[in-house]
């Protein structure tokens, strides 16, 4: 082949190109292998997100954990409305979709989700779940440290006792009332264990069922309001429905009680405290187990996770019901 000089500007430079069909095909299958070489987190993925009430904050924390991971991920939602049946039929239209496995991995909120989920999906891709109170309990894996079905993920299944006395340390009461969604699987093993705890500690709990569609919230908030319910402070674990009305308890009844919740969301929404790992921490730990899954690792395999647990305090409530923060408190506004 022959060579060709060119000059650049006046210089005396010159640049010597030598251009073959052999060069070109050496480049073109370089450029081949450093595709073919890409990682598979640099590939979209398909994710299923199977959400009770649509996304909350730890869905927020679990997408951008993905992106700083580095995967790239096209995401169909799936929301319940707090509704099983609702849930089921919504899935259930994506069948042919989850058969043909279009989905690399589905993300589930919440037992009853999780639930639902497993029930349509049947093992036939991962799911990981997030905010699930006893995974065991619910029947969801077989063990939590190893699973033995297609499924694993996050719990927040902090130990009541562990819950009950940093509430008890930070704001002391004798009357507890626990308020507990019968709808919810998590309800009866919550309300269990805070019985055994009061039983343990000599403290006074009222129990009282409350659902979605009925009014029995607002009557016990009548109640309160008015003093014919008298207790020192109000706990609700860790219940989609409960924490989608936390807002609404705080403002009927903040001002006369001490609020304690199972999850960041209650103190999100001015409760005084939760003892509970953090949103950030259960999106993001989700999301890293996902990252995982998709690179190939077995989710039977793979260990549920509780992140580290903290007391987590409402500024603003606690000044308001003149309790001192801990300085190893998260402090939210």
């Amino acid at each position: 082949m022959k060579s060709k000089s060119i000059r650049i500007g006046t210089g005396s430079v010159r640049v010597s190109i030598r251009w073959s069909i052999k060069s070109f095909l050496a480049a073109l299958s370089l450029a081949m292998v450093a595709m073919a070489a890409t990682p598979a987190a640099a590939q979209e993925k398909n994710i299923l997100l199977i959400l009770w009430r649509g996304i909350t904050e730890p869905e927020v924390a679990l997408k951008e954990k993905l992106a700083a991971l580095g995967v790239q991920a096209k995401y169909t939602e799936v929301v319940g409305n707090q509704d099983r049946g609702i849930m089921a039929g919504r899935l259930r239209a994506l069948e042919d979709d989850i058969a043909a496995k279009k989905f690399d991995i589905a993300y589930s909120f919440g037992t009853t989700t999780t639930q639902v989920a497993q029930q349509v999906i049947q093992d036939r891709i991962p799911i990981v779940f997030n905010i699930v109170f006893d995974p065991v309990g619910g029947k969801l894996v077989k063990a939590m440290d190893a699973p033995g079905v297609n499924t694993t993920g996050v719990t927040n299944g902090v130990p009541m006792d562990q819950q009950l006395s940093a509430f008890n340390k930070l704001a002391p009461f004798k009357k507890l009332l626990v308020l507990f969604n019968a709808r919810e699987p998590n309800a009866k093993i919550i309300e269990a264990q805070v019985t055994d705890w009061t039983n343990k500690n000599g403290i006074e709990l009222i129990s009282r069922r409350v659902a979605p569609d009925t009014d029995a919230l607002d009557e016990v908030l009548a109640e309160i309001k008015s003093g014919k319910l008298a207790v020192d402070a109000v706990y609700a674990g860790a219940d989609s429905y409960l924490g989608s009305k936390s807002g609404d308890i705080q403002k009927a009844v903040g001002d006369r009680v001490n609020l304690f919740g199972g999850t960041q969301t209650f103190v999100l929404n001015k409760w005084l405290a939760a003892f509970t790992p953090t949103v950030e921490d259960m999106g993001g730990t989700a999301a890293e187990m996902i990252a995982k899954v998709l690179k190939g690792e077995d989710a039977r395999k793979m260990p549920v996770i509780l992140p580290a647990s903290k007391l987590i305090v409402s500024k603003s409530t606690a000044e308001l019901r003149k309790v001192s923060v801990p300085a190893e408190a998260v402090v939210n506004p």
